[in-house]
């Protein structure tokens, strides 16, 4: 998933840590403003629904490369099998012609992708199979039930190679999905941020809302947009080590707890 998705997500989950700790919580819970509650509950729904959602964008992203790359190996590994007998069977009955056809390693073989796999396979499964039954074939394992194995991992990689078109379009769907969700969640952060002010009236308040406005600045710690120190000196030596420093600073300080964003 994108990174500018999975930080909003974490800025909604840290947002929604803070209103559900048992330090914050009695802060609102059943004061005014009360649809504050109300958008809260709003909030961790739509974020576990949204979570849910970006599960499925993750499962559709890798499952699909995984069965196909799994499934080309399934083949490679069969036709070599199938290869190296045919070639010792050509050998010793002279077929030089057909020998080379097969005379393959199973880096020759692995060298092609998709289409052209199945092609340089089923070309080896022909041979095979037009050579079972002839003399001295089956003693060296040239038998139908090893060309109907390399058929077999034939089948599969070619019904495989047309999962991950599908996946990829139901990926980009869904991710389009969480797009729109995630724009949804960030609003309704936004009309929290208008009513979690009201709460500062007391020392506990005040507290709550400067929590609040942390988690709120995890987008811009994590996101890598985060404004970059300005330079308060001309010397370039001196300037690099203020940067330096307020950046040593930044990682160890808290937060900054004003400007709700």
């Amino acid at each position: 998933m994108r990174l500018k998705l999975s930080t909003h997500l974490g800025m909604v989950r840290a947002c929604v840590a803070v209103a559900q700790s048992s330090d914050y919580k009695p802060v609102w819970s059943g004061n005014s403003p009360s649809d504050f509650g109300a958008f809260v509950a709003r909030l961790i729904g739509d974020y576990d629904a949204v979570t849910a959602k970006a599960t499925l964008v993750e499962r559709a992203a890798g499952g699909a490369a995984d069965a196909k790359a799994a499934a080309e190996a399934a083949v490679v590994e069969a036709a070599f099998i199938v290869a190296r007998a045919l070639r010792l069977h050509f050998k010793r009955s002279g077929d030089l012609e057909r020998r080379a056809l097969v005379d393959l390693s199973r880096s020759d073989i692995g060298r092609v992708r998709s289409q052209h796999l199945l092609v340089r396979a089923n070309a080896i499964r022909e041979i095979g199979a037009a050579v079972v039954g002839q003399p001295g074939a089956e003693g060296l394992g040239i038998t139908s039930e090893l060309i109907d194995s390399l058929g077999s991992a034939i089948a599969n990689f070619a019904a495989v190679l047309g999962a991950p078109r599908s996946q990829i379009v139901n990926r980009a769907t869904l991710l389009r999905e969480v797009e729109d969700d995630v724009a949804a969640l960030i609003g309704t952060l936004e009309d929290l941020d208008d009513l979690v002010v009201q709460f500062a009236r007391t020392p506990e308040g005040r507290r709550f809302v400067s929590a609040w406005r942390r988690a709120r600045m995890i987008v811009d710690l994590g996101g890598g947009g985060a404004a970059q120190p300005e330079e308060t000196s001309a010397n370039p030596t001196t300037t690099a080590r203020q940067t330096a420093a307020q950046q040593v600073a930044f990682q160890t300080a808290p937060p900054p707890t004003t400007g709700v964003r």
